[in-house]
């Protein structure tokens, strides 16, 4: 008796798509992006490892120093040329650096914090800061990268985004030592930090964290694309999410968080519209240029400590599409690093952005101000890396991501990196707010720029700058 072709073609045909349901069911289970939430490598360096050079890419640092000023850290995260692969992408690590108070004894890389899933997932865009304890953190995110930080797909995986990324962090308890104990590596909460906490008059902190507006995709997970705010439980032993921030403006929101006088959250995000808006000027019967790629911040305010916030507006305050700091200080006063605009001096006088056929300057400098009234006015306007006049020449290296550390005696400490994918350097300085405020070193003890760490000479190409 001849079999029923029919019955064996259903039979191979039930084979099969069980198992295709099995593949299916094991890949929703266990998906790509999970690999991510393996906890990373913190691996103490010795100098002549490996691990312990300079790379050909480096940027997006962090600062944070002890309250007496005798340690500093700076980490940043790093990528070597690989051919194919982008230098912001899968193969990024993160270095820490341990320097004394006058940034000048930098023993070189201390610390690599790196996934084991080498090559498949990144660990990026460090953060740190100091508790009111003195406990010392250091923190990180970490994806894969089946997308752009714009939710491109990236069919290779080595884009820079997978719509699940996460912050991580250590922290250590004696940061004086010579060789300070690191906690193991702990899952903090969703997104990517990428500004420092706030900590809170009434002794709560509030943290903010990123998931990419992903702009070239639009899905159920896109609900959660935005500014995620989280509140500090039990002394950080756990994070409740709050607050909630969409900021259709900017795939790279940079969120900073400040509390004012009176008691309200002000949050201040890099704004980076895409698109150009026109009005007609009737003077010289033409179409000018109103608002271009990059220009200025946009801001939200939250009358119940950051729980739900108010509409997003455009901030008077000018920028370029690049990470902003802001923080308050010891004596009351705000302070401000960011990239130099063509519109701060008309800002500073308390005047409207001027209309303009080009765009912002690019990111050739980087320039911090003081408001002793709580961000209604700004002074001061101290220049800590300058480049307009090599960017004029043809030297398009950049300055960008500025951030800051005070201590006890009311000296900052500041970060930024230069030159990202060639020749990087990671430099920092050491200054007050009287130097700010005169746009100038005044303070003795004041230090300018100096180099934490520089990649090697033959460097890697111009990249586009996030």
């Amino acid at each position: 008796m001849k079999p029923n072709i029919n019955i064996v073609a259903l039979a191979v045909l039930w084979l099969f798509s069980a198992d295709a349901c099995a593949a299916f069911e094991a890949a929703a289970a266990n998906p790509y992006w999970m690999l991510s939430e393996t906890p990373a490598e913190v691996i103490v360096t010795k100098f002549g490892d490996e691990l312990s050079k300079p790379c050909d890419y480096q940027a997006i640092s962090t600062i944070v120093a002890t309250a007496s000023g005798k340690r500093v850290f700076v980490a940043w995260y790093a990528g070597n040329q690989q051919p194919g692969v982008p230098l912001e992408g899968i193969n990024n690590f993160v270095m820490v650096a341990y320097g004394d108070g006058k940034l000048a004894d930098w023993g070189g890389i201390n610390l690599v914090i790196r996934s084991p899933h080498v090559g498949k997932v990144r660990c990026s865009d460090p953060f740190s800061w100091r508790e009111p304890s003195g406990r010392i953190w250091i923190a990180w995110t970490q994806s894969t990268g089946e997308y752009s930080y714009e939710g491109r797909v990236h069919p290779k995986r080595d884009g820079q985004w997978s719509r699940h990324g996460s912050t991580w962090g250590i922290y250590t308890n004696n940061p004086e030592a010579p060789a300070p104990t690191w906690s193991k590596p702990r899952r903090l909460f969703d997104g990517m930090m990428v500004n420092k906490p706030l900590f809170l008059k009434n002794g709560g902190a509030l943290f903010a964290s990123v998931q990419f507006n992903a702009t070239e995709i639009n899905d159920l997970h896109s609900m959660r694309d935005g500014v995620l705010v989280w509140l500090a439980k039990d002394n950080g032993a756990a994070f409740e999410q709050i607050g909630y921030v969409r900021a259709p403006d900017s795939p790279y929101i940079e969120p900073m968080l400040v509390e004012k006088n009176d008691g309200v959250i002000w949050m201040l995000m890099r704004r980076e519209t895409r698109e150009k808006r026109m009005r007609f000027d009737r003077k010289t019967n033409q179409w000018v240029v109103r608002a271009t790629i990059g220009d200025g911040h946009c801001e939200t305010f939250s009358k119940d400590g950051g729980r739900t916030f108010g509409r997003v507006s455009i901030s008077p305050i000018p920028g370029i599409g690049s990470r902003t700091h802001l923080s308050r200080l010891a004596s009351g006063s705000l302070l401000l690093v960011k990239n130099l605009s063509d519109d701060d001096a008309l800002w500073l006088q308390g005047k409207p952005k001027q209309d303009r056929v080009r765009g912002p300057y690019s990111r050739a400098a980087i320039v911090a101000y003081i408001s002793k009234d709580d961000g209604e006015t700004w002074q001061g306007g101290l220049f800590l890396d300058d480049r307009r006049d090599a960017f004029r020449r043809g030297d398009r290296r950049t300055v960008a991501y500025p951030d800051t550390s005070q201590i006890n005696d009311g000296s900052i400490y500041i970060c930024w990196d230069y030159s990202r994918g060639k020749e990087p350097e990671i430099r920092a300085a050491k200054v007050t707010e009287a130097d700010i405020l005169a746009g100038k070193i005044v303070s003795k003890n004041s230090i300018p720029g100096t180099i934490v760490s520089k990649g090697p000479p033959k460097g890697g190409p111009t990249v586009s700058d996030l």
